[in-house]
């Protein structure tokens, strides 16, 4: 599926499972950035819930207007002017003014409100210039981390390692080790190419001490099931490799 995001004119989002609506596309694309950015920058249930009404530029447009601009104006006795920010902001505004919904004046450190957040404008703003005024999430990235972040709430009793490609599951309770490797691919079963996907398993239990591995990927309506796969390039005895559907519709809460 490669990256998702949108440009100014269009999105670029998937659909599979729940996520054959633009709305519930957006939600999930605001959700994810959320999980991958601090926590000032995240967007609020509140402006989560214009996604069924407005596209994703104009989402992060009107969060970057809203914190620079105010109904009630008062003069500030700021003394150091940003000017750099003052050119940054306006120009966006610029570059917004043809949509009248997002049509503001322009912007000066002379006309502002205590409450203004201009730098989380501005650091909104400097994502989005970083590509034309478009954004993109490295959709391997994303799921991974999507994926481990559950992994880490999910059972305390467990040690989890967050490595670079993988993620490590050890529970010295049980006696059991489980490496899994995540892939933003979505698996129909009566045609699967993951030929590179199950060597990168059988390396892992011919190579280590990882003797269960499990390929993740999410979770639509071709691939719904667990699936287990048997080879005869495994070298050992016991071993176990599956194919996990993993749903992303906690996205969607």
């Amino acid at each position: 599926m490669g990256n998702i995001g949108f440009d100014i004119n269009k999105e670029f989002l998937p659909s599979f499972d729940k996520f054959d609506s633009p709305s519930n596309q957006r939600l999930m694309f605001l959700k994810f950035f959320n999980q991958e950015v601090s926590s000032d920058m995240r967007f609020t249930k509140e402006e989560l819930a214009i996604c069924k009404e407005e596209s994703l530029f104009d989402i992060f447009a009107k969060k970057i207007i809203k914190n620079i601009s105010f109904d009630n104006y008062v003069y500030s006795s700021i003394k150091n002017i940003d000017i750099e920010k003052t050119k940054k902001i306006n120009s966006f505004l610029s570059k917004t003014n043809k949509n009248k919904k997002l049509k503001r004046n322009s912007f000066s450190f002379l006309n502002s409100l205590e409450e203004s957040n201009v730098n989380l404008a501005v650091k909104l703003i400097d994502i989005l210039e970083d590509c034309n005024y478009s954004m993109f999430l490295d959709g391997e990235k994303i799921f991974k981390n999507f994926v481990s972040h559950k992994v880490l709430r999910s059972d305390n009793s467990r040690e989890v390692y967050v490595h670079k490609d993988s993620i490590d599951v050890i529970s010295n309770e049980n006696n059991f080790k489980t490496k899994i490797f995540t892939f933003w691919k979505l698996l129909d079963m009566s045609n699967l190419k993951i030929d590179e996907h199950i060597k990168k398993a059988v390396d892992c239990i011919n190579t280590s001490e990882f003797k269960q591995v499990y390929l993740v990927y999410p979770k639509n309506a071709k691939f719904n099931k667990h699936v287990q796969v048997k080879t005869e390039e495994i070298k050992v005895g016991e071993y176990q490799i599956k194919l996990i559907p993993y749903s992303l519709r906690s996205t969607l809460r």
